[in-house]
């Protein structure tokens, strides 16, 4: 299971890549431009704060302008993994870019023949927005199962790559389903990472104990 941070925010990202949990960093549009920074000074941050991969997204609705965004994006370094969205013009572009063993990312995905279609092109990820999904009157966790069973079952080798979680629950359940990575914003993954309480009463337990044993000259 591979975790990526969602965010800009570089002291989140050194701080989680410090745990060693981090996978990598995703962005979108809407992260890159509140940044306040040009996209390339973003990335160029990014990429030296871990030593992951990190997502960037092509912005043109047309394939002709998404692949070329997404061959400077993959130029710019070889640890970018281009973001696209999956409509037809999208899947012409993913299949171009990965043509071209450029990982790329199909994003925007709500059902199964998305699912489907991005796998056949070659999508190394394939990343359902989970949120968006149930608020669509759909069971998340059913439809993210049938995700992967498509992939498992037909021998596709990319990855689900669940965004736009709400809680640690969910992160629970889509880590039960068998789901390949998620992707994280900052808040989620601060809960993610909080200690459990019923640690933190035994390593009490464990403090109080080692103070009525033998001095010892290791610890």
């Amino acid at each position: 299971m591979e975790i990526w941070l969602e965010t800009s925010n570089l002291s989140a990202v050194q701080k989680a890549y410090q745990m060693g949990v981090l996978h990598g960093v995703a962005t979108n549009p809407t992260i890159a431009a509140r940044s306040g920074l040009a996209l390339e000074d973003l990335l160029q941050k990014l990429l030296k704060t871990q030593k992951g991969p990190v997502t960037a997204q092509v912005v043109s609705a047309k394939a002709e302008a998404m692949i070329q965004q997404g061959l400077a994006l993959a130029a710019f370094s070889e640890r970018i993994n281009v973001k696209v969205p999956v409509t037809r013009e999208g899947l012409q572009a993913i299949y171009e870019l990965s043509q071209k063993k450029i990982p790329v990312i199909a994003t925007s995905v709500f059902d199964l023949n998305q699912t489907l279609l991005a796998a056949r092109s070659g999508a190394s990820y394939i990343s359902p927005n989970f949120s968006h999904i149930c608020e669509a009157d759909q069971d998340g966790i059913e439809v993210l199962r049938s995700m992967v069973h498509l992939l498992q079952h037909y021998g596709y080798s990319a990855k689900i790559l669940a965004a736009s979680l709400r809680s640690t629950q969910q992160a629970q359940e889509c880590c039960a389903l068998g789901v390949h990575a998620l992707t994280l914003n900052e808040t989620l993954f601060d809960e993610y990472v909080t200690d459990h309480p019923m640690t933190l009463k035994a390593l009490k337990s464990f403090e109080c104990d080692w103070k009525t044993a033998a001095k010892s000259k290791l610890i």
